[in-house]
């Protein structure tokens, strides 16, 4: 398991960790690796991660660049340079795609070439992408709306919901539904939600609102894709087919600052990442299906992402 270390704003101390889930090491932490690979640091504000096609591309926020390493060796194979703020990347087919936060645009890169190849403007910010049906489903920090972009007819925006801003992050479950997980709008004092989409006729058919002192994060689902979990200061569990959010805690996070969370797919453990203090290294924590802590290491500064597989 790969684990991405944020590092601090403008400390330029971004890192990733690589974690052993199995083996002689399991439960150990390898840090810094992708300093020790290369010679020369991450850069400032690592944001997110996937592989696509064998590589893995590292999205460095403040840096406005993604970085394309071999997954053996974590040497760099590319740099793509021309973004402004990148935050999250998604393969469809041939392509991918990029959302920004300092940009209305959301790039298209061609995979072949490891270059930006296009964009489609949605003009506003772009945070959160999914694909369901051929569709692209986009959410945004700072607007009220689900966009949808139709990928079967060009790259037109097709429609939108009306969710409520601060679209953080989707899945989908066992039923071909889209959730998708808003914290709302300090300043416009706009509350977040759960809301749940049929990507079939992009229509919102479930909201559940949360309150003004609420932060949810990093929704993600089960193996089975019938339970969700996200992070709200602590680790929250619900069915699919509950009716409302859930009032208690599944995992209690009064003592830490949890900041990132993760399922193992093939043994519905949980992974939690805690920023201590926001400055020095961070811990992650890793839990059995029924909230009972396995073991514990320490990782980079600010742990706000996994890489599961």
């Amino acid at each position: 398991m790969f684990v991405l270390n944020e590092g601090g704003f403008n400390a330029g101390n971004a890192s990733l960790s690589y974690y052993a889930t199995g083996g002689a090491d399991a439960g150990s932490s390898f840090n810094d690796l992708f300093y020790k690979s290369n010679g020369v640091p991450l850069g400032d504000v690592a944001q997110s991660m996937a592989f696509i096609n064998g590589e893995l591309y590292i999205i460095v926020n403040n840096s406005s660049k993604i970085v394309v390493v071999n997954p053996s060796d974590l040497k760099v194979l590319h740099t793509i340079t021309g973004f402004n703020g990148p935050r999250n990347i998604l393969q469809v087919g041939a392509r991918a795609y990029v959302t920004q936060m300092n940009s209305t645009k959301v790039m298209i890169l061609d995979l072949a070439s490891h270059s930006i190849a296009g964009s489609i403007d949605f003009r506003t910010t772009t945070e959160a992408i999914s694909c369901v049906n051929n569709k692209l489903f986009v959410t945004s920090q700072v607007s009220d709306k689900l966009f949808v972009v139709d990928l079967s007819v060009g790259n037109t925006i097709d429609s939108t919901a009306v969710i409520a801003p601060g679209g953080n992050s989707m899945v989908t479950d066992v039923n071909g539904k889209l959730w998708i997980l808003t914290y709302g709008s300090w300043s416009a004092a706009s509350v977040g939600g759960l809301f749940r989409i049929d990507p079939a006729t992009n229509l919102l058919e479930a909201s559940m609102p949360f309150s003004t002192s609420d932060f949810p994060t990093h929704l993600c689902k089960n193996p089975a894709g019938d339970s969700l979990f996200f992070l709200n200061y602590s680790v929250y569990r619900m069915a699919i087919t509950d009716p409302a959010l859930p009032t208690t805690s599944f995992i209690s996070g009064a003592s830490h600052s949890f900041y990132t969370l993760g399922l193992m797919p093939t043994t519905n453990d949980l992974y939690i990442g805690d920023a201590v203090d926001y400055v020095q290294s961070g811990i992650i924590y890793r839990y059995n299906s029924s909230g009972i802590v396995l073991d514990t290491d320490t990782v980079g500064v600010n742990p706000n992402g996994f890489l599961l597989y």
